[in-house]
């Protein structure tokens, strides 16, 4: 049961890794794109999609570190 848990909870701080490199990747689209409306608008879409699920993500985990 213990390892289901951890396993778990590495799974979700790997997800956790990965939004924030997705993050990281939509600052950028957005500082080359600055110029290109198309390419801010989806940019700052896509930031709002992960700002979302970094937080649910860290409530997942962090409700787990309590059980």
């Amino acid at each position: 049961m213990k390892e289901n848990k951890e396993s778990e909870i590495n799974l979700i701080k790997t997800m956790k890794k990965k939004i924030g490199e997705i993050n990281q990747l939509a600052e950028e689209l957005k500082k080359i794109g600055k110029e290109m409306p198309v390419v801010e608008k989806n940019a700052r879409c896509i930031l709002s999609f992960t700002h979302a699920l970094k937080f649910g993500i860290s409530d997942i985990v962090e409700v787990m570190d309590n059980q």
